[in-house]
């Protein structure tokens, strides 16, 4: 049964939620086709909106955390050159759990997340306060008014942050390793490319894009599930940050046995 107040719930609300999302997708990515051929437009003013939220907001933060990791990943790789017969492979191995795996899954978090809470929130204000049933009265796509802008801002944002959390986390953890056991730029270089293919970096780099298409269709859904019920603001707020810490997860996790 479903509530009144709040549709797409029940038994048969996972299902529906799911198809939801997927057309949710599909629409937007129909839409950037057309906007590319030059037969419709985006947005503007709400797709500059979504890139502060998912870029400028957490650009701090996730500088701050590529720091962190990569003085972690330079001690660490001290103590590995200073105590270990066969350090080259320990550090690479360490090298590619935290670049590779952990930042990725970073940025899905704090992008994805940030970005997606502000969607299910905007969502869940139309649908409360009945603007969005405004929106089809008049003839708009509330999924292509709210998700489509925000949706391109979060996957230009996550491919920007993940080439910048590479180079921040890299370069900090050289200058560690340079001033604590004067390691050369060539020898890490070279350390690294006999391990890392190219197949890795690209993994690093499209995973988080990859998590910014699976976390915006469900912040959308969650928003529109909010139906009149003015307690559905915070729900889909908090059912959003929960759902995309998941599907992240399990979307690495996926990327590892199928592909990785």
């Amino acid at each position: 049964m479903h509530h009144p107040n709040r549709p797409l719930t029940g038994p048969a609300g996972v299902l529906e939620r799911l198809g939801l999302g997927a057309i949710a997708l599909a629409d937007c990515l129909w839409l950037y086709l057309r906007i590319l051929g030059g037969r419709a437009r985006l947005d503007l003013p709400a797709f500059a909106a979504a890139l502060r939220q998912s870029g400028l907001s957490v650009l701090p933060a996730l500088t701050l955390v590529s720091i962190v990791l990569g003085l972690i990943l330079g001690r660490q790789g001290e103590l590995l050159l200073a105590g270990f017969a066969l350090p080259d492979a320990l550090l690479i191995s360490l090298t590619y759990a935290i670049a590779l795996e952990l930042l990725p899954v970073l940025i899905g978090i704090l992008v994805a997340g940030r970005a997606g809470v502000a969607l299910a929130v905007r969502q869940a204000g139309l649908a409360v306060s009945g603007e969005l049933d405004g929106l089809l009265v008049n003839g708009i796509d509330p999924i292509r008014y709210t998700l489509a802008p925000a949706l391109l801002a979060m996957l230009l944002m996550s491919a920007a942050f993940a080439v910048w959390t590479l180079l921040v986390t890299g370069l900090t953890t050289w200058v560690w390793l340079w001033a604590s056991v004067a390691l050369s730029p060539a020898r890490l270089v070279e350390t690294l490319a006999h391990a890392i293919g190219p197949a890795d970096l690209v993994g690093a780099l499209v995973k988080p894009p990859l998590f910014a298409l699976l976390v915006a269709p469900l912040a959308c859904v969650n928003g529109i599930a909010a139906g009149r019920d003015p307690r559905g603001i915070a729900r889909a707020a908090t059912a959003t940050m929960l759902g995309a810490i998941g599907l992240i997860l399990v979307a690495d996790l996926l990327y590892l046995l199928l592909i990785g």
